[in-house]
């Protein structure tokens, strides 16, 4: 049976311009950021509904598409710059890969 792969939350998106590979751990991703209240609560469902399965989400800067198991997040405290956030959490992703377009693929198999 297949995987399922879970898109990462549009609401969360601006998370992702901070997170950045972990140097000295290849396949780690890590990040800090201050979290509103929404932003909280929906790393929270989205966690809880992804747990032991792959997120797939965007480098905003390189816009390279990537694949990973989040890990649970953890709570850090209060926001470093409070501007309507509530906490500071890290996020982190591992066993991140590159999604390769399927064209690029060696081991899928063309229909003539």
């Amino acid at each position: 049976m297949p995987e399922l792969v879970r898109e990462w939350p549009r609401l969360l998106e601006r998370v992702l311009t901070q997170i950045r590979p972990v140097a000295g751990c290849a396949g780690r991703y890590m990040a800090e950021v201050d979290l509103s209240e929404d932003e909280l609560r929906a790393l929270n469902l989205f966690e809880a509904s992804a747990r032991h399965e792959h997120v797939s989400f965007k480098d905003p800067l390189t816009s390279e598409e990537y694949f990973a198991y989040l890990n649970t997040p953890i709570g850090l405290g209060k926001p470093q710059n409070e501007g309507g956030c509530i906490a500071r959490v890290r996020i982190s992703f591992t066993a991140v890969q590159r999604i390769r377009p399927v064209e690029a693929r060696s081991d899928v198999l063309r229909e003539s």
